[in-house]
């Protein structure tokens, strides 16, 4: 008995002398967890699942994805800034730096996808109004598919572009630090 409680003071003495502040992380983390936290709230009153199915050009599932796969990098990027080695601060903030252009070019066309898909909307939309011998239900349908995708579109670049810039923001704050 007296052996293992020496083992855990020897190893709670270690935990003293190891100092990594994962800020960066926690707070790329908490901001996940409650974005994350939102859209399942928003999916258990059906509005993903709304978005999702009312958009014919499929934009919503790709900025979804690229959403989820851009932020687990840049998740990484936040880790990996807060276990910089010391005397390695210029050099691995210089890195994590050109690696976070890839989030922010990511960020920034999330906008230009969901305009995408608003051209791609107003294109459906308008695309029954061509035929003069079109019903009126068939018009009204075809004006309300293209609509929705266009602003389902549109909300989704601009609902999942915003958290993810926020992210970037809080790895630029760590490597801007002196």
């Amino acid at each position: 008995m007296v052996h293992g409680r020496n083992a855990l003071t020897k190893y709670k003495g270690n935990l003293g002398k190891m100092k990594i502040k994962m800020i960066t992380f926690t707070k790329w983390f908490l901001l996940n967890a409650i974005f994350l936290t939102a859209i399942f709230f928003a999916e258990t009153k059906g509005a993903i699942s709304l978005m999702v199915k009312n958009d014919v050009s499929y934009l919503t599932v790709v900025i979804m994805l690229l959403y989820l796969l851009v932020s687990g990098f840049v998740g990484k990027l936040c880790y990996l800034s807060d276990k910089v080695a010391e005397g390695k601060e210029r050099q691995a903030k210089k890195f994590l730096a050109r690696r976070a252009e890839i989030g922010w070019f990511a960020a920034e066309h999330f906008f230009s996808l969901g305009l995408l898909g608003t051209v791609f909307g107003l294109c459906v939309a308008t695309a029954t109004n061509l035929d003069p011998d079109a019903q009126v239900t068939t018009i009204v349908a075809g004006l309300k598919q293209g609509l929705n995708t266009a602003f389902y579109t549109t909300i989704c670049g601009i609902v999942f572009s915003l958290p993810l810039q926020g992210q970037l923001m809080i790895l630029k704050f760590k490597l801007e630090e002196d």
